[in-house]
């Protein structure tokens, strides 16, 4: 299945965090921000994302997409470790 959200940024502080929401409207309601600190070891940036969701279907919707690989949790797990190996490599992304 396919689901489509729509957010608004409703918060933001240029290099420091982002803050968003979906809009009325979305198929999936959710909420969220991504934080960027100095990293406490060595160059670099340490990222952070927390997110609120009510996932389709509620609780058995989450399984389904817990068993699937398809929670945001491994997504945002996955986007992130993809996001770090382009900005460290600086190739592009396949």
């Amino acid at each position: 299945m396919r689901f489509v959200w729509h957010a608004e940024i409703i918060d933001e502080v240029e290099g420091e965090h982002i803050g968003w929401r979906s809009l009325a409207g979305s198929d999936v309601i959710s909420a969220g921000s991504v934080h960027f600190k100095p990293a406490v070891v060595g160059a670099g940036t340490d990222v952070f994302v927390t997110l609120q969701y009510a996932p389709p279907a509620g609780r058995l919707g989450h399984l389904i997409a817990q068993l699937l690989g398809d929670d945001p949790s491994t997504q945002i797990r996955e986007d992130l470790s993809r996001f770090k190996r382009w900005v460290e490599s600086g190739a592009p992304l396949t």
